[in-house]
């Protein structure tokens, strides 16, 4: 959808009531489809085709194994779809295997089972250890690395708490709870940047957080000092006044940005 990833996209269905849901090997598409909850609402499920390195070939392998017969097991889907392990690896981290198991523990798993070509169809013992549930910042990193966003929400929002005591407000609040010409800092995730030929030298980003997206403007002497940011993390938090235009377009225009990790 023009300069827009399907992480932005997901995160306005989300701020819109659209449950997003994880890939799952059972019940995922190739692509995005409609589901309905428990109270006959819709949401979206994320296809297979966000996993990476997957592929239309492996997607298909797995479609017709998974025809055949549900999962049982991670050795049984290892042996069925006859995918390699590079590829299992990407689905269970990715949450599309959460319906056999937790991941940590099934990736440990992985690591002790033989591949349909490495050796004969024989049980391999496991041994048994006690891994963590993968939670909070972890597992939305992961899923941002394999999927482009995570189904739980916005990375933003891992980082709230302190952004907040440091006085760095979200993008809502910069809208809702700001004067024209007020000093701000603000946190998120560049999505956009633009560069009109038109605009003598200025560059538009789109910041986004989990509350909304955030127009940030950045003036041909400014953009010298941030150039460094912006090529080395998309994570950034900028120090800008507040500007309030006709029919309640907010922005800020920036004077300092640095990186949020």
């Amino acid at each position: 959808m023009g300069f827009y990833s399907p992480e932005v996209i997901l995160g306005d269905a989300r701020r819109h009531g659209v449950d997003v849901w994880p890939p799952d090997i059972h019940r995922s598409a190739w692509g995005y489809t409609v589901e309905q909850d428990s109270n006959g609402r819709p949401a979206l499920r994320t296809g297979l085709s966000a996993v990476k390195a997957l592929g239309q070939a492996g997607y298909e392998r797995l479609d017709a194994a998974r025809h055949t017969a549900p999962f049982a097991d991670l050795r049984d889907l290892l042996w069925r779809s006859k995918l390699p392990k590079s590829a299992i690896q990407n689905l269970i981290r990715a949450g599309a295997v959460d319906g056999l198991g937790e991941r940590c523990e099934l990736l440990w798993q992985l690591g002790a089972l033989e591949a349909p070509h490495e050796g004969f169809d024989l049980p391999v013992p496991v041994m048994e250890v006690e891994l963590p549930r993968l939670e909070g910042l972890q597992r939305t990193v992961w899923e941002y690395e394999l999927l482009g966003h995570s189904p739980d929400g916005q990375i933003l929002q891992h980082y709230r708490r302190q952004l907040r005591a440091a006085g760095i407000l979200s993008n809502w609040e910069v809208k809702h709870n700001t004067r024209q010409g007020q000093w701000v800092w603000v946190a998120g995730m560049v999505v956009v940047r633009q560069r009109p030929q038109t605009a003598k030298g200025i560059i538009f980003l789109s910041l986004e957080d989990e509350s909304r997206l955030l127009d940030l403007v950045v003036k041909p002497d400014v953009y010298p000092r941030v150039r460094p940011v912006l090529q080395e993390t998309m994570l950034i938090v900028a120090g800008g006044v507040v500007q309030k235009g006709d029919g309640g377009v907010t922005s800020v225009l920036v004077a300092r940005m640095q990186g949020l990790v």
